[in-house]
């Protein structure tokens, strides 16, 4: 082995101690084969022609082994260039795919439900979606059984065994259907390429295709009676039900106007004398704007002042925000809501009393000056609603339901109402709100049954309506 190069270990020696930078010592047996002095050591290189004839130079060992051995490495790229293989390419592809088997043999370590879930899913949970922290509490109360195991070996028992386990405990199936979905969806992620990794932690999501057992004719009892209640939250507001609301907030006005004269009148003089502000607590106008606009109170929460956009040139403010429970689908788009009347006055308001109301969140918290608790209104409208006389059942969100309701009442188109509110399309709206109007329906039912009867009594009918 030792004939395979003219390049001895004595001579490569005697180069190495007299030899400067970059100057090369040749081999007179294998054409392009020589060793280059390095500022640190050395390299042992190839000179040769591709297959599409460009000159190429490539390291094909490193310094530490004898000329022997680098001179059979030479002659072996040579016969692989005779093969038709370029040497140089090959070994790039042998260095590619050792790399991504490493990756995936260190990708392998989060195919376990836990590993996946602290390491992977929560970081991207809790940086890209607002609540994403809910979420994943959803996923750990549900499924922490599982986390010992691995994400691919899960199967549909698994799930029925949770399913049936959850709805002895009384848990509602649409919960459990909600529950479900998050845990699906971080199995989903799991199958999309990451950041760094060639191939996806999990080839096939294992339970894509598996849906939950169907109801029973008790649930579906159930979920009509929910449905039932549903459609009575999106009727319109009764004018009785409107005055409770606005008696409410104006005795909660007054009450916190009251405590606070209290409060300072018992040695805390350095608190701001509310009697002069036309909203001394931030839900107020946070109840007004979601009255006004039919806001989900999470978008809400989120609002700046920078969301309130004014043109010169028309002198009209616009309120321009996207919704958080859409900002990361591909299909999001932005509200577009006209700031006139009484929403202008409301956010004018409520600007003049902050002291930056430039710039930031509008309503925030002033022990952090972040965002508020996403239920912290909820406590408010509590007392709202007992000081106005208001039935406890009236949720907040109901003010969403009675802004749709009462534009299609009033015969705003289905999309344009659709992009006031923030829906893709109509459907939604179209099949939860699109009811006749009940005196309407009692007059056409009467009109139908006088069919039925003797022409004077027809007449009757006719005349009384």
């Amino acid at each position: 082995m030792a004939d395979l190069t003219s390049i001895t270990q004595a001579k490569l020696s005697t180069f190495k101690k007299s030899a400067k930078p970059r100057q090369q010592l040749g081999c007179n047996k294998i054409s392009g084969f020589f060793y280059l002095k390095l500022s640190h050591g050395g390299a042992w290189r190839l000179r040769y022609t591709d297959l599409l004839g460009k000159r190429r130079t490539a390291t094909i060992a490193d310094a530490n082994i004898k000329p022997s051995q680098a001179a059979a490495e030479a002659i072996s790229w040579k016969a692989k260039l005779r093969e038709g293989i370029d040497p140089l390419s090959y070994k790039e592809g042998l260095a590619q795919s050792q790399r991504e088997e490493e990756q995936l043999k260190a990708a392998n370590v989060y195919l376990k439900v836990g590993e996946f879930f602290e390491a992977i899913y929560t970081p991207h949970k809790l940086d890209n979606y607002r609540y994403g922290a809910g979420t994943l509490k959803v996923i750990k109360h549900n499924f922490d059984h599982l986390f010992n195991r691995e994400m691919d070996k899960l199967n549909s028992a698994d799930i029925l065994q949770w399913y049936n386990k959850r709805r002895a405990k009384g848990i509602k199936r649409s919960t459990l259907v909600r529950d479900f979905g998050a845990f699906k969806a971080m199995l989903n992620y799991a199958a999309q390429p990451l950041k760094g990794v060639s191939e996806p932690i999990l080839k096939v999501n294992p339970i894509k295709s598996i849906t939950l057992p169907a109801l029973t004719i008790k649930e579906q009892d159930e979920l009509e009676a929910h449905n039932e209640k549903l459609s009575h939250q999106r009727d319109i507001f009764s004018q009785e039900v409107k005055q409770q609301i606005n008696t409410g907030l104006a005795l909660y006005t007054e009450k916190l106007k009251r405590q606070r004269r209290s409060s300072i009148a018992h040695g805390k003089s350095h608190l701001i004398n509310l009697d002069n502000l036309t909203y001394p607590h931030w839900f107020i106008p946070f109840c007004h704007i979601a009255r006004l606009t039919g806001m989900r109170p999470s978008d809400i929460y989120a609002l700046k002042w920078e969301n309130l956009l004014f043109n010169q040139f028309n002198d009209q403010t616009t309120l321009i925000f996207t919704p958080s429970k859409t900002k990361k689908a591909e299909n999001s788009r932005k509200i577009k809501f006209p700031v006139t009347g009484e929403l202008k006055h409301v956010f004018d308001s409520w600007a003049a009393q902050q002291e930056q109301a430039k710039h930031g969140l509008i309503f925030k918290s002033e022990r952090t000056n972040k965002t508020l608790e996403r239920k912290a209104h909820l406590r408010h409208w509590k007392q709202v609603k007992t000081l106005g006389g208001v039935l406890e059942g009236l949720d907040f969100y109901s003010f969403r339901h009675n802004f749709i309701s009462g534009l299609v009442a009033r015969g705003v188109p289905v999309l344009t109402i659709a992009g006031l509110v923030g829906h893709k399309d109509g459907s939604m709206i179209a099949a939860n709100y699109l009811r006749h109007d009940e005196s309407n329906l009692t007059k056409a039912l009467t009109l139908l049954e006088s069919n039925w009867s003797t022409p004077e009594e027809y007449r009757n009918v006719k005349k009384s309506n």
